[in-house]
C-alpha cells in the first residue's frame, strides 16, 4: 500500500529527473545504512568509508532532487510534509559530512546513516501529501527563509540526537561494566558530549530566528487562530525543551544522562509532530478526493 502510493506519487507530482534522482538516493542511504551496520560489527571485514561512499551518492542524488524540483515546481516541496521530511534527511546527510570531516567520530556513521533510512521509510506514508502543481507558491520571502532555517534546525538536531543515543548506550554498558566489541569501536564519550552541545549552540539560534521569521510572516487571521495550530504549539514547546536543556546545561541543573534525554524528548516531539500532521493531511487529502469522485459520479446516476 505505502510503495504504491510512493510509486504513484513518484510517478506523478514529480519529473522523471527528480523522480530518478529519489529512487537513486533512497537506494543509495539503505546501502549506506547496511553497509555502516556491518562495518560496526566486523570491523576487520567491512570499513566505515564504503558506507561513506555510497551515502556520499546518495545526498548527492538527492541534492539532484531537489534541484530538479524546485526547478520545476518553485517552493511547492516546502509546503508539503513528504519534501519536509526529505529535506530534513538531506540536512542530516550534510551535517554528518561536515562534523565527521571537523572531528574524528568513529563508527557515528553506523548510527546516523540507518537514521536517514528510517526517515524515507516513514516518509512513505506521507508521500500523498505531495501534488504536483496543487499549491499556490509561497509569496513571502521571509515565509521560505523561516522554513529552510527551521529544517536545518531540525537536522541538526537530529545529529545531536543521534549523538546521544550513542552517549547514553556507552554509558549504560560503562556502569554495568560491559565491554562489548561493538562498543570498542564507537567515539570517546567526550567527543559525544561536544558533539552534542555543537550542534544544540548552532541549533538553537536557527530555531529561534526561524521562528522569528515565521511569526513576521503571519497574516492576521494566523494569530486569530495560532492556538488551534498544533504545529505552531508543538515547536514553541519544543523550542522550550530545547531551551531548557541548553540553559540547564550551563547553569548546572541538568547533569549527566538528563542532558541528553531532554534532547531525546524534544525531537521525539518533532517527529511525532510531523507524521502525526502528515497523517492527518493525507487523510484529508484521501477525503476531498473521495467527496470530489462522489460528487462527479452523482449526476450519472441520476441518469
Amino acid at each position: 500500500m505505502l510503495l504504491q502510493t510512493f510509486h504513484d506519487f513518484s510517478r506523478q507530482a514529480m519529473s522523471p529527473t527528480a523522480a530518478i534522482a529519489l529512487h537513486a538516493s533512497i537506494a543509495a542511504f539503505v546501502v549506506a545504512a547496511v553497509t555502516a551496520l556491518a562495518a560496526l560489527l566486523q570491523p576487520s571485514k567491512v570499513h566505515m568509508r564504503w558506507a561513506d561512499w555510497a551515502g556520499a551518492l546518495g545526498t548527492g542524488s538527492l541534492l539532484a532532487y531537489f534541484v530538479a524540483r524546485f526547478i520545476t515546481a518553485g517552493t511547492e516541496p516546502l509546503q508539503n510534509m513528504f519534501d519536509v521530511v526529505t529535506l530534513s534527511a538531506l540536512f542530516l546527510a550534510l551535517i554528518y559530512f561536515v562534523a565527521t570531516r571537523v572531528r574524528k567520530l568513529p563508527s557515528i556513521g553506523a548510527f546516523a546513516y540507518p537514521a536517514i533510512a528510517i526517515i524515507f521509510l516513514v516518509n512513505l506514508m506521507l508521500a500523498s501529501t505531495a501534488t504536483s502543481g496543487g499549491s499556490e507558491p509561497l509569496g513571502s520571502p521571509l515565509l521560505v527563509l523561516h522554513i529552510v532555517l527551521t529544517i536545518l534546525a531540525y537536522g541538526v538536531f537530529f545529529m545531536a540526537t543521534v549523538a546521544a543515543v550513542m552517549f547514553l548506550l556507552q554509558e549504560r554498558m560503562l556502569k554495568k561494566r560491559r565491554d562489548p566489541a561493538v562498543m570498542r569501536s564507537l567515539p570517546p564519550l567526550e567527543s559525544l558530549r561536544r558533539l552534542v552541545n555543537t550542534c544544540i549552540v548552532i541549533g538553537l539560534p536557527l530555531l529561534t530566528v526561524g521562528f522569528a521569521l515565521g511569526f513576521l510572516a503571519f497574516s492576521p487571521s494566523d494569530w486569530d487562530n495560532i492556538l488551534h495550530n498544533p504545529k505552531v504549539i508543538t515547536s514553541l514547546v519544543l523550542w522550550l525543551v530545547l531551551l531548557s536543556a541548553f540553559v540547564g546545561r550551563r547553569v548546572g541543573l541538568l547533569h549527566g544522562r538528563r542532558h541528553y534525554y531532554m534532547v531525546l524528548v524534544g525531537f521525539a516531539l518533532v517527529l511525532t509532530t510531523y507524521i502525526g500532521l502528515g497523517v492527518v493531511e493525507s487523510r484529508n487529502r484521501q477525503q476531498t478526493a473521495d467527496s470530489s469522485q462522489l460528487e462527479r459520479d452523482e449526476p450519472c446516476s441520476g441518469l
